[in-house]
């Protein structure tokens, strides 16, 4: 009887992957926060953080190669994110970035920034509470623009309101004869119980306003980082290593081009990587 054998393949395993780091001319650190970070690639070296899950570790090293790659390929690719152009050698790249972006999305869950949407409709429904409750005594009342009867009222009777139209928390020195003051959003009715409930109300709309602010600006800046072709690439390289067939299925057009230009050694020893893996 003839036995039919069969090559196990045996899968990549974090100290083979290191050692071709370092053969590589990488120093990799293991033991280390990597800024807050899962890890952070710089010209010659790879800090992975001793916090990433072991099952994850060598899907978070891969990241971190693809930019070094990169890195080796356009000098300023880093800093300045460098160019799908150039990453897959071709002019047009609309489609690529569009599969991109969903590869990002797969691996990376907070890429849908789902409780940003969250919190955001927390905030618009809170918001909203407060206008009805500022438009029972002035219907006219527009949030889009500054309350002058509010402002007017809080200066002319001095109070030390005021100052919550543009801060969350404050603290008011004290003098010679006076003590220190500390006025906050979370405890306005405390602090101002005989104010009306439309001052209140305002005061607490521009908090939310202010929250409404930061919560778009951290959002555009992740957005921003999450965009960058150095980024893109270096979650598409990652996916192979979370699930080939996945990536495959999500990017129809960009992997032929990118397999092809892996083969004639476009990104290097990628390939040999993507070889040890099983990947090839």
């Amino acid at each position: 009887m003839q036995l039919l054998l069969l090559e196990q393949k045996i899968p990549l395993n974090e100290k083979d992957f290191i050692k071709f780091l370092q053969n590589e001319g990488i120093i990799v650190k293991t033991n280390t926060k990597a800024r807050g970070n899962l890890a952070i690639c710089f010209s010659n070296r790879i800090d992975i953080s001793q916090k990433v899950d072991k099952e994850r570790r060598i899907a978070v090293l891969a990241h971190e190669y693809a930019h070094k790659i990169h890195f080796d390929m356009e000098k300023k690719g880093l800093s300045n994110g460098g160019s799908l152009e150039k990453l897959f050698n071709l002019k047009n790249i609309d489609i690529i970035k569009k599969e991109l972006l969903l590869i990002t999305h797969f691996v990376d869950k907070n890429s849908l920034f789902l409780p940003f949407k969250d919190k955001k409709v927390l905030l618009d429904k809170e918001i909203s509470n407060l206008e009805l409750i500022i438009k029972k005594e002035y219907p006219d009342f527009k949030k889009s623009k500054e309350f002058i009867i509010a402002v007017k009222q809080l200066k002319k009777v001095n109070s030390d309101l005021v100052y919550l139209l543009k801060y969350d928390r404050i603290r008011i020195k004290g003098g010679l004869f006076k003590k220190e003051k500390f006025y906050s959003i979370e405890t306005l009715q405390k602090d101002f119980p005989l104010i009306p409930d439309y001052l209140n109300a305002y005061v607490r709309l521009l908090s939310l306003q202010r929250q409404y602010k930061r919560l778009y600006n951290h959002k555009n800046r992740a957005d921003k980082y999450y965009k960058k072709p150095t980024e893109l690439f270096a979650r598409y390289v990652e996916g192979f290593f979370l699930d080939k067939d996945k990536i495959i299925e999500l990017s129809p057009f960009t992997t032929p081009i990118f397999l092809n230009l892996l083969e004639q050694g476009y990104y290097g020893n990628l390939k040999k990587l993507f070889e040890m893996a099983n990947l090839l």
